[in-house]
């Protein structure tokens, strides 16, 4: 019945009704009336209708109430992101009526600063909240008194009455499950370990995610029950065309899921073999293995340590393509001509045995003519260099069907053996990452394209067109800054000229436009994959370590090998999949999210040793209560509104601080600053702007501004130079 009232207050014709009216148009027995009373008010209860004064239902959207899930990172603001409306809608802390983090929520518009005008963003104040996203709680036990309560990493709660230990003690960081929203009140659940253990900073993080360390004693019995003989399946499988199979990755990595070969063709075309660890022949559909990889969707990977999706036996030893043993996988094989096209494609069980566990950076090494290395690895050396053959072709393919390449900085925290920060790396991405990406991604392409043009049902990777108001905006910002203006319908093609042109000064524009493209998903549906150009793409290549792949590999080996095609079944296969999709896409959200919050932690523990230091820096981001500067090493920190001499006024067309007397801080400024605050339990850099550096784009130099005594700086301040002089 809910459903079907959905369906009729959806339709775009629907005027307000009374209950009787409905029950006439909808045509309801006298013996459904009361089923249809339950439904509408729990309709009711979640803002999906109102009932008026007038006893008629009307939408939340005519009395000025919608939807949303409301962001709060800091206690004194935060975002409600909501389906009907194009932008994030601010809400200041008054206006948060007890919401937290991610929950679901029923909201009203104000008008932002009591403004009806274009030029002033609108503000949404929370009405009620329709669904509590936070159940589970971590933090540390401490007592007072008599009373023990969680002392929580979150401004909104601080501290939470516990009214069960269970074998948690006083230091003890544990999981708790909320009982009591209005008195704050919980229960332990978990014990995560003691405070002052090594790496229980990155394990309560992880907890808060609720990505586990343990796995449930039923799944390690599982696992352990696995026989490593696989003698008998190894003998029914095809053999794999090539020979020179090779891994390449990290120099740490250890769950080596993908292994690629190549050979050039007589005909000129290459046979490019990709080869992938067959993780659903371990994992059975309906296990406690399975559900449990279900339920982590995706292996976390934190600085230092890794929370796989599946237990080490399985992702380190049986599964993992380990050079010079035997192991089971699903092979692609496919000829590629010198367009970068899949003429002919061959998916099959296989069993395989790799030559050499490569690393990328003994690949780069190599392909840079490292004789060394080319002597030790005589073997695949020919192999390397037509693999970077043929990585240029994919790559030009890409590029000229429209793929995007932000080329984003990217960087690695490095901890010592207590798991404490002592620097930071800027990764630098080579040829052997890129030749590994273009292989997994042409796989990716060839796996889906095979399976939807049969038409049943399947797991895509899409990624939707981004939104034309936050297109609107970069275009205006890429505009201000002499780019060549984009067309009212911008494509791929052109957004990838346009990426192609950024100078170095203005490498901000990329992680801008990146911000306002839509985020890749799983989905049972497939629309593509916009920043791939792609029309038809999967994730096959990585079944360690993703769930979706897993399914992707079972729904091959059921309709290609198994030739298993049952019509009665296709709906509810079709239904279990929108259930996967759904779910890992929200998984894979939680781990990005742990991941940069790690990572955010990490950073400020490193900076802690640099406070008072000076630094050159860029804003990397701008908004009404401050700027962000970004330093070369990537580390982010914040320049409070009030930290900054003079009134400033946030414009939001130019994503600009705007002062009173002219002056502006602008995205990718360059700007001197000293760091005042490292906290790492807040995950907080505070700067304090010393001076800002003027860049003429023009002459493309650089000119200070002077200090109001007329004096300049008379040298040039870098990286760590204030104090003393420290190693990098």
């Amino acid at each position: 019945m809910k459903t079907r009232l959905k369906e009729f207050f959806s339709n775009e014709k629907y005027q307000p009704q009374n209950f009787e009216e409905i029950v006439e148009i909808l045509g309801i027995e006298e013996y459904q009336k009361e089923e249809l009373q339950k439904a509408l008010d729990e309709l009711i209860d979640e803002y999906e209708i109102f009932l008026s004064r007038k006893s008629r239902y009307i939408l939340p959207k005519d009395a000025n109430i919608y939807k949303g899930t409301i962001s709060i990172k800091n206690p004194d603001y935060g975002f409600i992101t909501s389906p009907d409306f194009p932008e994030d809608l601010y809400v200041h802390r008054n206006g948060m009526n007890g919401a937290l983090d991610k929950d679901l929520v029923a909201f009203s518009i104000i008008d932002f600063y009591g403004h009806q005008s274009d030029e002033f963003k609108q503000e949404a104040k929370v009405i009620d909240v329709v669904k509590r996203n936070l159940r589970i709680i971590v933090g540390e036990v401490k007592q007072k008194k008599n009373k023990y309560y969680l002392d929580v990493d979150n401004a909104q709660i601080g501290k939470i009455k516990l009214t069960d230990l269970m074998d948690a003690s006083v230091g003890d960081i544990v999981k708790a499950e909320i009982i009591n929203y209005e008195k704050f009140e919980a229960k332990v659940i978990e014990r995560i370990g003691f405070k002052n253990d090594i790496g229980i900073d990155i394990l309560e993080v992880a907890a808060k995610f609720n990505f586990p360390s343990k796995f449930p004693d039923e799944v390690i019995e599982e696992v352990n029950a696995i026989s490593e003989d696989i003698t008998a399946e190894a003998e029914r499988r095809k053999k794999p065309t090539l020979e020179n199979i090779i891994t390449i990755d990290g120099d740490d990595a250890k769950d080596l899921d993908d292994a690629v070969a190549i050979k050039k063709l007589e005909n000129g075309n290459y046979l490019l073999g990709v080869y992938i660890a067959d993780v659903s022949y371990y994992v059975t559909e309906g296990s406690y293995l399975d559900d449990e990889a279900f339920l982590r969707g995706t292996s976390v990977y934190l600085v230092n340590r890794v929370i796989p999706m599946l237990p080490t036996r399985l992702s380190n030893e049986l599964c993992s393509l380990n050079p010079r043993t035997k192991k089971l996988a699903i092979g692609l094989e496919m000829e590629i001509n010198s367009e970068g096209e899949v003429v002919d494609n061959n998916l099959f069980e296989t069993v395989i045995e790799t030559k050499h566990r490569m690393t990328y950076n003994n690949v780069n090494k190599i392909l840079n003519g490292d004789q060394e290395l080319i002597d030790k690895y005589s073997d695949i050396y020919q192999d390397i260099l037509e693999m970077r053959n043929l990585q240029n072709i994919l790559n030009k393919m890409r590029f000229n069907r429209g793929a995007l390449d932000f080329d984003v900085k990217e960087s690695k925290v490095i901890v010592d053996a207590q798991g404490k920060a002592i620097d930071i790396e800027v990764i630098e991405r080579g040829i052997g990452e890129r030749m590994i990406e273009e292989f997994m991604l042409i796989a990716n392409e060839t796996v889906a394209a095979r399976i939807y043009y049969m038409d049943i049902p399947f797991i895509y990777r899409v990624h939707d067109t981004p939104k034309k108001i936050k297109l609107d905006n970069f275009r205006n910002i890429s505009k201000g800054l002499g780019y060549k203006t984009l067309k009212p319908k911008v494509n791929a093609k052109q957004l990838q000229e346009l990426l192609g042109n950024i100078k170095e000064e203005d490498d901000f524009l990329k992680t801008l436009l990146l911000r306002s493209m839509a985020k890749a998903i799983y989905s049972e549906e497939n629309i593509g994959h916009y920043g791939l150009a792609s029309t038809c793409y999967t994730h096959f290549t990585a079944p360690i370590r993703r769930y979706p792949d897993i399914l992707v590999h079972r729904l091959i080996r059921k309709y290609l090998f198994n030739h298993d095609i049952n019509p009665e079944e296709l709906v509810d296969l079709q239904n279990y999949i929108k259930e996967v999709a759904e779910h890992s896409s929200k998984k894979e959200r939680d781990a990005i999210e742990c991941e940069y919050e790690v990572e955010d932690m990490k950073k400020a523990e490193y900076m802690e040793s640099f406070v008072g230091e000076v630094f050159e820096g860029k804003v990397s981001s701008v908004n009404r209560f401050g700027i962000f500067i970004q330093l070369p090493n990537t580390v982010e920190g914040l320049v409070h509104i009030s930290k900054i001499k003079g009134r400033y006024l946030y414009d939001a067309k130019s994503i600009a601080l705007i002062g009173v007397n002219g002056d502006s801080y602008r995205l990718g400024d360059k700007v001197v600053v000293q760091v005042t605050k490292a906290d790492k339990v807040k995950r907080e850099i505070d700067f304090k702007i010393i001076e800002k550096l003027k860049t003429n784009r023009k002459e493309e130099h650089v000119v200070r501004e002077k200090k109001k005594n007329g004096k300049k700086h008379s040298r040039r301040m870098k990286h760590g130079t204030n104090k003393r002089s420290r190693k990098k």
